[in-house]
């Protein structure tokens, strides 16, 4: 039982050891690379950000980032192009997933408190599991069959001859690594991969994987070197990888970089440092890249926009508390997300804010290649691969995470893109100098190669294979385009002009061609950049770059404050909607836009200053606190369902996100410090409390069950441990087992207490494997040993409870207490001092015409069976009333112990003399008393028909004949005393 995952902590993988990493880079990066790190930090248990922006202390807002990291390293090959131990572990998987055709990847897991627990927090041990077992074959046809006969300009998804498992040349291992943010794969060996093969990676965010993706080799890079690496393929949060090698042959010195959000020296990821884990079959994305060919086709691709190309969210199901109001929790789109960023920025006429690399935490020891301006007059856009899952807080680490693969992993020095624009419009500087750069030149990069001079390179971050960037993405790469163009003198955003080649890619090095303005990467270079959507998209951005040429409106930077400016060139005031995001420009202060906190009408809203005076959306840090805002902006008081999680809002302090206890009502619930509802067991400094996510959360009190067991919460929510009186009775809650209700025995450490099936303490007579034991009422339950006095008789227990039997009994096989003559003369005896007289006339017609000749014939077939005669004498006389019947027998049927007989009228069994009736009588006594007695091993043939009813050896002892008396709860007659009295009718005649 582990401590629950939603409030526990996941420690760092054990056994990690830095390294250096050498593959032919330059003495500047190897140097920066040998400083490591000394120790990992924990990685804190989160969640992914929904896409609206940041969730509370889910490390991925703006203001919340994870600490230093080192950059994790996968050795795939060798320096020979072998492959290593984790780049085969998953071939065999993946060759037993095909063969199977099924599987699933799907776990469970249910946490309660342990005993460790009990009195002190620990962290759950980790379980190694097999691979997901499965084929992509049916995911890849569902996927064909979707695609349909789709336009050429669209994405192949999963193509027939492709399955990154079962095509597998190297496959690694679904495997768990620390949080990264930007991946991408170097090599050995010259910039091209070997002839026909692919690299492709999928990644684990937030619990759910992504599609397999491509990775293409980078045709970009500075003109003065090569590139032996894919691009960057960023992510929102990642912590598991697979990677998947297709091809005839394997690139040399291959490795996989996991680059987290501050990289800072790396590590070499041995296999003992790793840990599997499962994987459903996902589809693949892959755009066709464009391959070598001799010359250019005569025109560019269409760039006609498709139709109902967008991303999609998924909204978890969640249970809603029954008392709870709800508050607007839709997501947004990625087109009303933060748009802007802070006014600082807004050198030579920007037309939105722009993070320079100072904002966004550029790390000057990375940086190794100096700006070098040329004169420039086209914009290449691009996209990265990736899964587009990230949030706005997250867009600058992520930024530094491409820094640090192209500038240290890839050794060019610096980022190659001049600029990078996220999914919410954000635009940073890449390339330094870019920002500085004079109007008509800009500063070289190294994001297309052999037209890297000449050009400016603005990156789309995300894979825009398969959807559309949004629409405030388009509108800051269309507006930042329109701005360089502008500048450099170009009036006409959609005209062609002639382009120089400085270094040999898809062009020979020394040509010029003739090329839009505005172009995509694919129509310079052997790639699928900016993906078959985005590049679908060129028009619209020229569109919107033709408007920031022609325009007089739109923002303006004044005095450190922004404005903005209508078509007729007058300043705005109110709410002005603006590439989807909403601006309020407060007409007090002469139109400028507000930042903070604004109250309009009845509702609050946060226009937020670090993303330009957006309007914010979803969740917001302010002062220490989190708010959450609504889809229209307004901010939400009480409970606010997002991302499958509850939060409250807490009205009384003017919205701010509550954490820890929480009444609302009658009910009690907890919010943990990241705000989110918690379900199940959560622990605090009172201990163990129940969150019952079946009835919204609140805390459970009385009895839970949980994982098969039982727990007693008390009145105040709090894990009961112990002895528990509930409803009148006693259950015992174990400490030692995480408090579950115990059941069988248990001891407090001084006397031994047995619980029944249901947990309730039991009294009196408990039978356990084959023993009898007592638990004493007056003692509370507990279990006596040695010399005890019950129900009037003295029982001898061992020492380890076990009863050993009561003392003076009478056992029921027993030689006569005296000579044959003796024991029948007195009960001839008994019987004339009784006061009856003898039925000779019935009983002559089963041969027993005296008294005299029946206890003979009883006498005698008692001794043959080893049955006491003088037990069988005062049963006889006990069941017939000295012979004289009287009941539901009749004394013809020469049934002498109601054999049979077991009441409403039933006369039982008849026999044809007096001599079989006590014989049947006798074999079933020793049936009771003799636990080997079968038909084979009786001394007469059986005669009783009933023998196979009793459960041989149950009464072994004459007061154990009656059922109340017998521990075992068995025996001949229900009547209390019943064995005592026959018991006292032989000491009585017999002496």
């Amino acid at each position: 039982m582990n401590v629950p995952r939603a409030l526990g902590r996941i420690a760092p993988r054990g056994g990690h050891r830095l390294s250096g990493h050498v593959g032919g880079r330059s003495a500047r990066a190897l140097a920066y690379r040998a400083a490591g790190l000394i120790a990992l930090t924990p990685l804190l248990l989160s969640s992914l950000a929904p896409v609206a922006g940041a969730v509370p202390g889910a490390g991925n807002s703006s203001d919340q980032t994870d600490g230093p990291a080192p950059v994790q390293i996968l050795d795939l090959t060798t320096s020979s192009g072998q492959a290593t131990e984790v780049a085969q572990s998953g071939l065999d998987d993946a060759q037993t997933s095909t063969d199977s055709g099924s599987g699933d990847g799907t776990d469970a897991e249910t946490s309660t408190p342990s005993a460790e627990e009990a009195s002190s927090a620990g962290n759950g041990s980790s379980v190694r599991p097999a691979p997901a077992s499965g084929t992509t074959s049916s995911v890849r046809h569902a996927f064909v069959q979707a695609a349909g006969a789709a336009d050429a300009q669209f994405p192949s998804i999963l193509p027939a001859a492709t399955d990154p498992q079962a095509d597998a040349a190297l496959l690694t291992d679904p495997l768990e690594v620390d949080r990264f943010l930007v991946a991408g794969f170097t090599w050995t060996g010259g910039a091209d991969l070997p002839e026909g093969v692919r690299i492709y990676l999928r990644v684990r965010e937030n619990g759910t994987w992504s599609p397999w993706y491509l990775n293409e080799a980078a045709d970009a890079g500075r003109d003065d070197r090569t590139t032996s690496g894919t691009g960057e393929f960023i992510t929102g949060g990642a912590d598991a990888i697979q990677a998947s090698v297709v091809g005839g042959s394997l690139p040399a010195g291959l490795k996989l970089a996991l680059v987290p959000s501050q990289p800072q020296g790396e590590e070499v990821l041995d296999a003992d440092d790793l840990k599997t884990t499962e994987a459903p079959p996902t589809p693949v994305i892959e755009d066709a890249a464009m391959q070598p060919q001799a010359g250019r086709s005569g025109a560019l691709e269409s760039s006609a926009e498709p139709t109902g190309q967008s991303t999609s969210a998924v909204t978890a199901q969640s249970i809603t508390p029954a008392s709870f109001s709800m508050a607007e929790t839709s997501s947004l789109p990625a087109s009303t997300v933060p748009a802007a960023l802070p006014v600082a920025t807004s050198a030579n006429g920007l037309p939105v804010p722009v993070t320079t690399r100072a904002e966004w935490g550029a790390n000057a020891s990375y940086m190794s290649w100096d700006p070098d301006y040329a004169s420039a007059g086209h914009v290449v856009v691009h996209h990265t691969a990736g899964t587009n899952n990230y949030s706005a807080g997250q867009s600058a680490s992520i930024v530094r995470g491409i820094y640090y693969y192209h500038a240290v992993t890839l050794d060019w020095g610096d980022i190659g893109y001049n600029f990078l624009i996220d999914k919410y419009g954000t635009v940073f500087e890449g390339r330094s100098g870019s920002l500085a750069a004079p109007a008509g030149r800009m500063s070289v990069g190294a994001h297309a190669r052999g037209v890297n001079t000449g050009t400016m390179g603005l990156s789309m971050m995300g894979d825009y294979s398969s959807v559309s960037p949004s629409d405030a993405q388009l509108s800051s790469v269309g507006k930042m385009a329109g701005w360089f163009l502008r500048r450099a003198g170009i009036t006409d955003a959609n005209g062609w002009a002639g382009l120089n080649v400085w270094t040999t890619e898809r062009y020979q090095a020394g040509s010029t061609i003739s090329m839009p303005r505005i172009l995509g990467h694919r129509d310079v270079g052997y790639t699928s950049c900016p993906g078959n959507v985005g590049y679908s998209k060129l028009g619209t951005i020229r569109t919107i770059a033709q408007q920031q040429i022609s325009g007089s409106g739109g923002w303006k930077a004044e005095s450190g404050a922004w404005y903005y400016l209508k078509s007729d060139g007058a300043k705005a005031t109110g709410w002005v909607t603006d590439a989807g995001n909403w601006y309020y420009l407060d007409a007090s202060k002469g139109g400028a836009m507000a930042t903070g906190w604004l109250r309009d009408g009845s509702s609050w809203y946060y226009l937020d200053g670090s993303k330009g005076g957006a309007m914010a959306t979803g969740w917001v840090s302010d002062g220490g606190s989190w708010y959450y805002l609504n889809s229209d902006g307004a901010l939400a008081t009480g409970w606010v369902a997002d991302a499958g999680r509850w939060y409250y809002l807490d009205a009384s302090k003017g919205g701010a996100m509550a954490t820890g206890w929480l009444r609302d009502g009658s009910s009690w619930y907890y919010l943990g410090a990241d705000g989110a509802m918690a379900t199940g067991w959560v622990r605090g400094p009172e201990g163990w409390f129940y969150l019952d996510g079946s009835r919204g959360g609140a805390m459970a009190t009385g009895w839970v069950s949980d994982g098969g067991s039982w727990y007693y919460l008390n009145s105040d929510g709090a894990l009961a441990t112990g002895w528990v009186a509930d409803a009148g009775r006693w259950y015992y809650l174990d400490a030692s087992k995480g408090g579950a209700m115990a059941t069988g025995w248990v001891s407090d450490g001084r006397s031994w207490y047995y619980l029944n099936s249901d947990g309730a303490l039991a009294t009196g007579w408990v039978a356990d494997a084959g023993n009898w034991y007592y638990l004493d009422a007056s003692k509370g339950g507990a279990m006596v040993t040695g010399r005890v006095k019950i129900d009037g008789r003295w029982s001898t227990f061992a020492a380890g409870g076990a009863w050993q039997g009561y003392e003076g009994l009478h056992p029921v096989l027993a030689e006569p207490t005296a000579s044959r003559e003796q024991v029948i003369a007195t009960m001839v005896s008994a019987y004339n001092s009784s006061g009856h007289v003898y039925p000779s006339v019935a009983l002559s017609k089963g041969g027993a015409d005296t008294a005299q000749s029946f206890f003979t014939t009883l006498y005698d077939e008692a001794v043959a069976e080893g049955v006491s005669p003088e037990l069988l004498f005062a049963q006889v006389m006990k069941e017939t009333a000295w012979l004289q019947f009287g009941g539901d027998v009749a004394i013809g049927q020469f049934n002498f112990g109601g054999l049979g007989a077991t009441g409403g009228g039933a006369a039982g069994a008849s026999f044809s003399s007096v001599q079989i009736g006590l014989r049947a009588q006798v074999q079933h006594l020793r049936a009771y008393a003799d636990s080997s007695a079968t038909p084979q091993a009786l001394s007469r043939p059986l005669v009783d028909p009933r023998f196979t009813y009793v459960r041989k050896g149950s009464a072994a002892y004459v007061e154990h004949l009656g059922i109340q008396e017998n521990p075992q709860r068995t025996g001949w007659a229900t009547a209390r005393n019943y064995g005592n009295d026959l018991a006292s009718m032989i000491d009585q005649y017999f002496g």
